[in-house]
């Protein structure tokens, strides 16, 4: 009995092949020791004078990596069949190999035109050495090419609408990132900007597998996606990506980008406001609050709190999208910034004007701050 054949009798641990690869997506060594073991064990029946009969993915077992066939059909030999029936019977087993191979093509890492490339290379007539070649061909791809196409599996999950947000989906899809790929991918989220809150734990973990060199090189690439997309493109982000691997980052951009964006930050807060009774859509103060994650590493933050005191003195609207925002930040910008008799004196104002938001959460400040409020 062949290695990959499973005898009558025989008792085999695992799953079908129809389980295996509905569950996962197929590596491009996996596809290959898949196929090549299906493909030698059907040699192996044929070589013994046996056709299967009825080959599918229900009838290969998938134990340790490797696949199994099981549930020979025909268990007389074909010396006894007459010329015709022998061929049919072997065209049938060929044919079935031919689709098994072709499904699991489809369900793996290589592009969609690799099935089609595969088909292609084969017409009625193909033997099973032919299989075996055409096989061998679409997944004999060089190191460049392979990374090219597993970078690809990688983005397609990422821009998947049910990409799931949790560190163990992170950390089982950074497993499947090719070594050396990490800057790539990242290269890749910034320049097609479509990096989102929940990629945070993915993105931290590209950034943790970077070497200092490369962490340069792509700092140095997202200043200039910044650059670019700041303030009339899709900035955000760009801004949510460098957050996520860390905001002290900001410090690290080229400093013609920070010396140009930080200003536009918070020249924005002046334009945010928060009609929290629904008659006013919010149209300006959405580049500002990022504000909240990068202030303590701005050049001028004494702008930043002058806005916000402004802000906190006007209306509802201002007060509330203050409050809404960058409440819990305040204290310690007063402390950087010398401002906190200024501040203190504007919630109080806001305050009296009864602004919701701020009102209902003023308990978040700390308690001398409430108790030099409410005597303001």
């Amino acid at each position: 009995v062949g290695m990959n054949v499973l005898a009558a009798g025989c008792m085999l641990e695992g799953t079908t092949l129809e389980e295996y690869s509905a569950n996962q997506k197929l590596d491009l060594d996996t596809l290959r020791q898949l196929g090549s073991g299906i493909l030698s064990g059907l040699k192996h029946i044929h070589a013994q004078g046996m056709t299967h009969g009825d080959l599918h993915t229900e009838n290969i077992m998938v134990c340790e990596g490797r696949a199994k066939i099981i549930d020979i059909l025909y268990l007389n030999t074909l010396a006894l069949l007459s010329s015709g029936s022998k061929q049919q019977r072997l065209r049938r087993d060929l044919m079935s190999v031919r689709l098994i191979i072709q499904q699991l093509i489809v369900n793996s890492d290589l592009t969609s035109d690799s099935a089609t490339e595969f088909n292609n290379q084969l017409d009625a007539s193909s033997d099973l050495e032919q299989i075996e070649l055409a096989f061998g061909a679409v997944t004999t791809i060089e190191e460049p090419e392979q990374r090219a196409l597993s970078i690809d599996y990688i983005y397609a999950r990422i821009v998947d609408p049910d990409f799931v947000d949790t560190e163990q989906y992170a950390e089982a899809l950074l497993e499947q990132v090719p070594q050396g790929a990490a800057l790539n991918i990242l290269r890749k989220i910034a320049d097609e900007s479509v990096f989102e809150y929940k990629h945070g734990h993915f993105a931290s973990g590209l950034w943790l597998a970077l070497s200092v060199d490369e962490r340069r090189e792509f700092l140095a690439h997202l200043s200039g996606v910044i650059d670019a997309q700041t303030p009339k493109g899709r900035w955000w982000p760009a801004l949510r990506l460098l957050g996520s691997i860390g905001e002290s980052n900001w410090s690290n951009l080229s400093k013609i980008v920070r010396l140009r964006v930080e200003p536009l930050i918070t020249k924005d807060v002046l334009a945010g406001y928060k009609d929290i009774y629904g008659g006013r859509a919010q149209k300006g103060g959405s580049l500002g609050t990022y504000a909240v994650v990068f202030w303590p590493h701005f050049s001028d933050q004494k702008s930043l709190a002058a806005n916000l005191i402004s802000m906190l003195r006007q209306s509802w609207y201002t007060q509330n999208y203050v409050a809404s925002h960058f409440l819990e930040m305040i204290p310690p910008l007063a402390d950087e910034t010398g401002t906190r008799d200024e501040f203190v004196e504007s919630l109080a104002i806001a305050k009296a004007n009864d602004a919701k938001t701020l009102v209902n959460r003023l308990k978040n400040l700390p308690q001398d701050w409430q108790d030099a409020i409410a005597a303001s």
